[in-house]
């Protein structure tokens, strides 16, 4: 048994069933785990390393349900362009990439992630090169100390995306069953998890990639991760091509809605959509920031909620928002509600519970992260108050996250029980190392790509 660590809070919000706000709290760690946790100071008899953090907020390490880790390098690349155009540019940057190039993004990614209190990534990756670019993925994110959800999904058809980045179906999925064998010490100790799926049913997936991900992933007992209805452009491709009026009832249709679903985007669903989405079992990742960028659309976000679909929040890739910081997606989630005409507005809470405990109930993984329980495992962030101007008048702690709190109020940031960042620096990491290596390999792919200034 390690030695334990007892931090003392100025105020944990635990996101627990019962939602109870400690203040001041105190949470006692050991191998990992929360062992203990109370209202007031630690008691003596709490054995272990103190960690005063009574000018700090502790809450759950916020869940990034959605996005696409190898944007790091082309942020910018592709601005101002139409939709289609933007996502063939995207798809095209697979044809210059190499592994160091994925294994470089996702730790850059992945930093940017953890020093902003984000301690789950789960990475909808699409682009494919065998099981080499996920090995390189993984390799980076889960190097710097964060814990990875990887959905390798696939491409079988399209006009955008270029026939090197196609799959056959039995390829796409043995490298799925790779991965698995592969890493089964970190899938077992919960700090990666696997997801198949198609990538765009409809776009750039077919039916029958879909249905058969969808089965695959029922029989490894496994999730999926699917960008669903996120554009007009993808709405009206499915029903030309398949007469259905919307992208979900088509998927229900394949077979290819079941719980452990992660349905990203979801931007234009019609009320059915989402009395069916919910009956599924389906789960839908909201990405606002990346909605508004790309002029998508506003999710049905309350809707979504009150029908009693789980809703979680992604940042969407760095070329379609510019970062990766989750307080800025959720601000921007909970005031974008506002303007959707025809919709309550969503409330501090509910955005809370969308980047904790709901990202965590997404991946199946409520029962390890998501809140800060006796039994969980230690994924935290310490949050600095009344340190500067931004930060002082706070009433309604609440709120204060919601609207007010910023990446570099992050402080301290624990992954499964292990300091990852200390007075808002990443732990173990060349972090100057990794920034000018991640500068050379960005400008070296634009010139390959041929739209470098």
């Amino acid at each position: 048994m390690t030695a334990g660590l007892i931090i003392d809070a100025g105020t944990i919000v635990t996101m627990d069933p019962a939602e109870r706000i400690l203040s001041p709290g105190w949470l006692e760690i050991r191998d990992g785990s929360i062992v203990a946790m109370g209202a007031g100071t630690s008691p003596r008899s709490a054995k272990g390393t103190r960690f005063d953090a009574r000018d700090a907020v502790g809450l759950p390490g916020l869940v990034n349900a959605h996005t696409h880790l190898f944007q790091t390098l082309i942020r910018d690349l592709y601005d101002g362009l139409p939709f289609t155009e933007w996502l063939r540019g995207i798809y095209h940057v697979g044809r210059a990439m190499d592994d160091e190039d994925w294994r470089v993004a996702a730790a850059l990614g992945a930093a940017e992630a953890l020093l902003a209190g984000a301690t789950t990534v789960v990475d909808h990756q699409f682009l494919q090169r065998g099981t080499a670019w996920s090995e390189a993925l993984i390799d980076g994110a889960m190097g710097v100390g964060v814990r990875l959800a990887l959905a390798r999904t696939a491409m079988d058809s399209g006009i955008l995306a270029p026939a090197e980045a196609l799959e056959d179906e039995a390829t796409a999925l043995a490298a799925i069953d790779t991965l698995l064998d592969s890493h089964r010490g970190a899938i077992g100790s919960g700090m990666l998890r696997l997801l198949g799926g198609g990538n765009t049913p409809g776009v750039s997936a077919s039916g029958a990639l879909t249905a058969a991900a969808a089965r695959h992933a029922r029989e490894r007992g496994i999730g999926i991760s699917m960008h669903v209805a996120e554009s007009t452009t993808v709405l009206e491709a499915v029903r030309s091509a398949t007469g259905f009026e919307g992208v979900v009832p088509w998927l229900d249709g394949l077979g290819a809605l079941q719980p452990g679903t992660i349905a990203a985007h979801a931007v234009h669903v019609s009320a059915d959509e989402i009395v069916l989405l919910a009956r599924r079992g389906v789960a839908v990742a909201h990405n606002p920031v990346s909605n508004l960028f790309l002029g998508d659309g506003i999710a049905p976000v309350a809707e979504l909620l009150d029908a009693g679909v789980v809703v979680a929040l992604g940042t969407d890739g760095a070329s379609s928002n510019g970062t990766q910081d989750p307080w800025e997606n959720l601000k921007t989630a909970v005031l974008v509600s506002r303007v959707r005409g025809n919709s309550r507005w969503l409330t501090p809470r509910e955005g809370l519970l969308m980047a904790t405990i709901n990202g965590a109930r997404a991946l199946g993984m409520a029962d390890l992260i998501g809140s800060l329980e006796v039994g969980k495992r230690a994924d935290i962030a310490l949050v600095e108050i009344g340190h500067a101007a931004h930060a002082v008048g706070t009433h309604d702690i609440r709120s204060h996250l919601v609207y007010c709190a910023r990446a570099a109020d992050v402080r301290t940031v624990l992954v499964d029980g292990r300091v990852v960042v200390d007075d808002g620096r990443l732990v173990g990491l060349d972090v100057p190392g990794l920034l000018a290596e991640a500068r050379g390999r960005a400008t070296a792919l634009a010139q390959r790509l041929g739209v470098s200034d």
